[in-house]
């Protein structure tokens, strides 16, 4: 079955928020509780993780999720990686055998990246390579890290995938197409760039999920208006907003955006 589940719908904080609840969110909707941000997706046996939030080991066990082929990271941002950490009970199931591992079932795992955020996770996280000193005597993920190109496809087992260029965040970010356009995630961004824009119209996007940070524009995040203006230029079938913030009650959304367009929630499952 080929599928999209969302791991986690919510922007850095989470919802409800530690410092102030639920901002505009009503806690009696149980779609308003939000973990941080991340997408699993699933074509026939291929299975493909994007981002590693700080939630995302509980996220894993509620969908049942043992086992992934790879990982692709959207950017170094802290609510999209802190994670990682927890790819290590992955490496018993995936991947090639590692033979110099701390255990001998234990496999690396491939992530994949732009280069400034392979270099970031590196720099952060450097004990988790492959390529580090004592590495056998330590209990942490094995990740064998692969730096990938916008509109450069490279595949994960039979699953096409193109790297796409996003600005505006704090960041530059990359989104993903996934078999030209069976499924397309869009990550953290304020506009959409020329380049991709123009990639994006020319293909059939049957899913879409993109971000939707606060229902008025911010320094860094697209609003409503921009992503409705940006989905009229793209013409997908579907559209999922993730990455919500406080201020992005369900109900409001719903009501906000026409029927083909819809927040998603934690745990939803698209079958593509």
């Amino acid at each position: 079955m080929d599928r999209v589940i969302v791991l986690g719908s919510g922007a850095a904080p989470g919802i409800p928020i530690v410092a102030y609840g639920w901002g505009d969110c009503n806690p009696q909707n149980p779609k308003n509780r939000r973990g941080r941000a991340g997408v699993y997706v699933e074509f026939k046996d291929t299975k493909i993780l994007i981002d590693t939030s700080a939630d995302i080991r509980n996220q894993l066990l509620e969908n049942n999720i043992r086992q992934v082929d790879g990982v692709l990271y959207t950017h170094a941002h802290a609510d999209h990686i802190m994670g990682i950490d927890d790819l290590r009970a992955l490496n018993y199931n995936t991947g090639d055998l590692f033979k110099g591992a701390d255990n001998p079932k234990s496999s690396v795992l491939n992530i994949y990246a732009a280069q400034d955020h392979i270099e970031e996770l590196r720099r952060r996280f450097g004990y988790v390579f492959n390529d580090f000193p004592h590495k056998e005597t330590t209990q942490h993920p094995h990740l064998v890290s692969n730096v990938i190109e916008f509109f450069n496809p490279f595949y994960i087992k039979d699953i096409k995938i193109t790297p796409l260029s996003f600005t505006g965040h704090p960041v530059p970010t990359t989104g993903y197409a996934f078999n030209d356009g069976m499924f397309v995630l869009i990550p953290d961004y304020k506009i959409i760039p020329p380049q991709t824009l123009e990639y994006l119209q020319k293909i059939d996007v049957n899913v879409l999920i993109m971000p939707l940070t606060n229902i008025k524009p911010t320094m860094y995040h697209a609003g409503i208006e921009d992503d409705l203006d940006y989905i009229g230029k793209i013409r997908p079938d579907k559209v999922y907003f993730t990455h919500l913030g406080p201020r992005c009650d369900y109900d409001e959304i719903m009501r906000l955006t026409p029927e083909n367009m819809a927040p998603a929630y934690d745990g939803l499952e698209i079958k593509l």
